[in-house]
């Protein structure tokens, strides 16, 4: 039974090969990810004075996670409401975490 499933077998290589193909995806839409914040948090101090920068920068990152809540909401056929609500929730979510941040890294 274990040589059926082992390394050597073909249900093993597959599994291997989609778990591969899998992590590669996931890591692609990860680094996509990771650029789209880059750049959104970098236009607002490349484009707008020193006084307000920061906070425009903030309120485009929030605005961006509420924006993918919805998207994520939306693919599963909710509601409207349940959808803002959902967004709501994400973005109160990464709020606190953002806040427990600063104040566990002394900020």
């Amino acid at each position: 039974m274990v040589g059926a499933l082992g390394p050597g077998s073909g249900a093993g290589r597959a599994q291997l090969q989609d778990g591969g193909r899998h992590d590669a995806e996931a890591a692609a839409a990860q680094l996509g990810g990771a650029v789209i914040v880059a750049v959104l948090a970098t236009i607002p101090v490349l484009v707008l004075p020193d006084s307000v920068q920061l906070d425009v920068a903030r309120l485009v990152l929030a605005g961006f996670v509420a924006l993918i809540g919805y998207a994520v909401a939306r693919e599963s056929g909710a509601s409207r409401l349940r959808l803002v609500l959902y967004a709501a929730g994400i973005l109160v979510v990464a709020t606190v975490v953002a806040v427990l941040k600063n104040v566990l890294a002394g900020h």
